[in-house]
C-alpha cells in the first residue's frame, strides 16, 4: 500500500496518448514518474485490439498482431521471440496494474507490433492505413491510405478441404506404482484414485468418439506415465484440448478431513489460495515415482519460450474450466468448489488448453461411493463429453470455423 501511495504521489498525469485506426481513436492515459512516461499495459491492448496476459511471478505478455512480447514486473528487458530488447526502465505493477514505459508505445510497438507506427508531434499511435493530410489553413484530418485500382488477376479456388476432427486428450491421472490417493478416511481404504479415474477415463472416450471425435489417451491400462511425457503425448498427438482426471483428498486424516466434499476443474496459473496450493502440492508429488524424477529441469531461456507456449492459451483454458465445472453442477450431488488456478506439472508441457478435474473426495465416505459407482461414471463421462463439445464449438465460432 505504502509503494502504491509513492507510485501515485510521484506520478503526475501528461497528454493522453491516441491510439487510431482511420476513423477511430482511442484515448489513453499517460502518467508520468520518476521523469519518465508510463502507460497502463491493459488500457493500450484494449485501444489496439490485443490483449494482456497475466502469468505467474509477475510475468506478462503483450499479445500483438506480429507477436508476443514478454515483460516481468522490475525486469528492464523485454523478450519478442528469442530477441531480448532492453527497455529505458522497468515495467511496474502498482494497484494491480501494468505500468509500460513509454518506449513501449514510441519504438517497441512500431518497429515489433506490426501495423503501427508513431507520430511524435501529435502523440499518435496510428496504424499504416491511416495518414494525416494536412490542407492549407485547415487543421490535421484523418483519411485512409488511397490505393490504386487494380482489377485482380482470376484466382483458381482449392477444393474445399473435408472438416477435420477435433482430438480430445484424456489423461488417466497416476498408474503402475503411483496409486494416487486412497480412501476413505475412517476405516480398511477400498477406494484407489488410479483405478477410478481410468474407468471414467475410459468412458469418457467412448462417448467423445461416439459423438464424432477423435480421441487420444496418455494411458488406457494401470502403467505409470511421468508427468512430463503426458503433455508430449498431447502435442505429438496435436490434440485441441487436454483433461487430466484426478480424484482429490483433504490435507487431513482426522473427521474434518474425511467431511470434505466436492469437485473442482483448475487451469494452469499461479496457484492463489492455500487450498489451490495443497491440491498442487499433492498431484506434483507423484514424480517421486518415476524414474530419473532428479533430471536438470532445463536452461532458462527453455523456461521462458515454454512458459509463452502455455500462456498463449490460459484464457481459453480458463473458458474450458469454467465449462466443465458449469456442466458437472449438473451430475454431482457434492458441492460446487468453483474452478481454481495452480502450478500442476501434468499440464505445465501442454501447448493447447488443459485442465486438470478433481471428480470428488475419494476420502470421503459417501463421494467414495458415488465415483465407484459405474453408472455415477457414466453420468460424469457424458456431462464431460457434452462440456467439451460444447466448448469447442464456442472456439469454433470465435474463430470463424478456422483451425
Amino acid at each position: 500500500m505504502i509503494a502504491l501511495l509513492l507510485f501515485l504521489q510521484t506520478a503526475a498525469t501528461q497528454p493522453a496518448l491516441i491510439v487510431r485506426d482511420g476513423p477511430a481513436q482511442t484515448m489513453v492515459a499517460v502518467s508520468a514518474t520518476g521523469g519518465d512516461r508510463m502507460v497502463r499495459a491493459d488500457a493500450l491492448m484494449s485501444a489496439m485490439g490485443g490483449a494482456l496476459v497475466n502469468g505467474s511471478n509477475q510475468r506478462f505478455t503483450l499479445v500483438l498482431s506480429r507477436g508476443r512480447l514478454e515483460l516481468v514486473d522490475g525486469v528492464p528487458f523485454a523478450r519478442l521471440d528469442t530477441i531480448m530488447i532492453p527497455l529505458s526502465r522497468p515495467p511496474l505493477v502498482r494497484g494491480g496494474f501494468l505500468y509500460l514505459p513509454y518506449q513501449v508505445v514510441s519504438e517497441i510497438i512500431p518497429r515489433y507490433g506490426g501495423g503501427y507506427f508513431y507520430d511524435r508531434s501529435s502523440r499518435e499511435l496510428r496504424t499504416f492505413s491511416t495518414v494525416v493530410r494536412r490542407t492549407p489553413g485547415q487543421n490535421p484530418t484523418v483519411a485512409s491510405v488511397a490505393r490504386p485500382t487494380v482489377t485482380p488477376a482470376p484466382v483458381r479456388q482449392p477444393p474445399p478441404r473435408p472438416a477435420e476432427k477435433h482430438v480430445v486428450v484424456i489423461d488417466a491421472g497416476h498408474g503402475g506404482r503411483d496409486p494416487g490417493m486412497s480412501g476413505p478416511i475412517g476405516g480398511s481404504p477400498w477406494f484407489v484414485e488410479k483405478e477410478v479415474v481410468l474407468d471414467v477415463a475410459k468412458k469418457l472416450a467412448a462417448e467423445l468418439r461416439r459423438k464424432g471425435l477423435d480421441v487420444v489417451m496418455t494411458r488406457e491400462k494401470d502403467t505409470l506415465i511421468a508427468l512430463s511425457d503426458r503433455g508430449h503425448i498431447a502435442n505429438r498427438s496435436k490434440g485441441d484440448v487436454f483433461v487430466s482426471l484426478h480424484v482429490n483428498a483433504p490435507g487431513r486424516s482426522n473427521a474434518a478431513g474425511a467431511r470434505e466434499r466436492g469437485f473442482e476443474t483448475y487451469f494452469l496459473a499461479e496457484a492463489k489460495t492455500a487450498d489451490a496450493r495443497r491440491v498442487e502440492q499433492m498431484e506434483n508429488e507423484a514424480v517421486k515415482f518415476e524414474t530419473g524424477a532428479d533430471a536438470p529441469k532445463g536452461d532458462p531461456l527453455s523456461f521462458i519460450i515454454t512458459d509463452m507456449a502455455q500462456n498463449e492459451h490460459l484464457r481459453e483454458s480458463s473458458e474450458l474450466a469454467q465449462t466443465i465445472q458449469l456442466g458437472l453442477i449438473d451430475v454431482h450431488p457434492g458441492p460446487n468448489r468453483g474452478v481454481n488456478q495452480a502450478n500442476f506439472a501434468v499440464l505445465r508441457g501442454s501447448y493447447m488448453p488443459a485442465v486438470l478435474i478433481e471428480m470428488g473426495f475419494g476420502t470421503n465416505r459417501s463421494e467414495a461411493t458415488f465415483l465407484s459407482d459405474g453408472a455415477n461414471q457414466t453420468r460424469l463421462a457424458k456431462q464431460i463429453a457434452e462440456s467439451l463439445i460444447a466448448y469447442l464449438e464456442r472456439y469454433e465460432s470465435r474463430i470463424g470455423g478456422a483451425r
